[in-house]
């Protein structure tokens, strides 16, 4: 895969990148939403793109993008969860909004 592939494929697909999946697998596991968490999990262990050969952080995997392969159900029921959080930390934590912008822009993607 060359970059521009690679930045298209960031920008246009399914994906999420490291820091948005492993956050999100946290609050999952928080609020007891074990069988989210475990997709979440799934996607960090097998749904990496792999980057071009010249990237600038090959070995970074905060610099990691993946592929999001569920089914709209559970980006939905993700979603909902992340609401729910949002709605109690946004004071405290201003980042859970972004966290739901880039699920809610998922959730969109897979219901066109």
């Amino acid at each position: 895969m060359d970059a521009n592939q690679y930045k298209q494929m960031k920008e246009h697909g399914n994906v999420l990148d490291f820091a948005t999946l492993n956050d999100t697998r946290k609050v999952l596991a928080q609020r007891g939403q074990a069988d989210l968490a475990d997709l979440v999990t799934r996607i960090l262990s097998n749904g990496k793109i792999d980057k071009p050969r010249l990237h600038n952080a090959p070995l970074e995997h905060f610099s990691d993008f993946y592929r999001v392969s569920l089914a709209a159900e559970d980006v939905a029921a993700i979603v909902s969860v992340l609401f729910d959080y949002e709605t109690e930390v946004v004071d405290i934590n201003p980042s859970a909004a972004e966290l739901i912008d880039r699920w809610n822009n998922l959730n969109e993607l897979l219901n066109r």
